[in-house]
């Protein structure tokens, strides 16, 4: 069985790339909520909830931001630059109407932000689980961190669930 300890120099640098992967994904996360809230502004109960989510997703990049400044990890500016390219990438799917925005797209826009969502409340989990050896990071700042993402978790299934029997549901 191969040792998996690391050396305190290696977990910095493995926790630093971590973070970077993770600030870069809330680029990205950030922008397809942005989109998807002009989308749905007119369409209750979406935009609403929706702009509150841009709102929380705003924060919890933020709060990412100043936790790299307490663990002294730069941010990587060109993965900013790739994450937030790759939600652009993402728009060029086809939802079967050429110019028009689709109840389909909705569905997919919101199943992107779920599973950003699950990654975020895991990069809490995670920083909870580094607290251990890192003293500066605060425990309780990140357990209100996973309890805000799972509420946002439950607020998108529930409107993921909502939009998936409008485009979907006979009526």
């Amino acid at each position: 069985m191969p040792d998996t300890a690391v050396t305190e120099e290696t977990a910095q640098h493995l926790l630093a790339v971590y973070l970077r992967d993770h600030f870069a994904g809330a680029a990205a996360g950030l922008a397809l909520a942005e989109r998807c809230q002009r989308a749905n502004a007119d369409t209750p109960p979406f935009g609403d909830l929706l702009a509150a989510i841009v709102t929380e997703i705003t924060s919890d990049r933020d709060s990412l931001r100043r936790i790299m400044d307490t663990l002294d990890v730069s941010e990587n500016p060109v993965k900013a630059v790739l994450g937030q390219a790759a939600e652009l990438v993402g728009r060029l799917k086809s939802n079967g109407m050429l110019t028009d925005y689709s109840p389909s797209s909705r569905v997919l826009e919101l199943e992107g932000l779920l599973a950003g969502v699950d990654a975020k409340r895991n990069l809490w989990q995670s920083l909870k689980t580094a607290a251990a050896t890192r003293s500066q990071l605060d425990v309780a700042a990140l357990d209100a961190l996973i309890e805000r993402a799972t509420s946002q978790r439950e607020r998108l299934q529930a409107a993921h669930d909502q939009a998936a029997t409008i485009a979907f549901g006979a009526s």
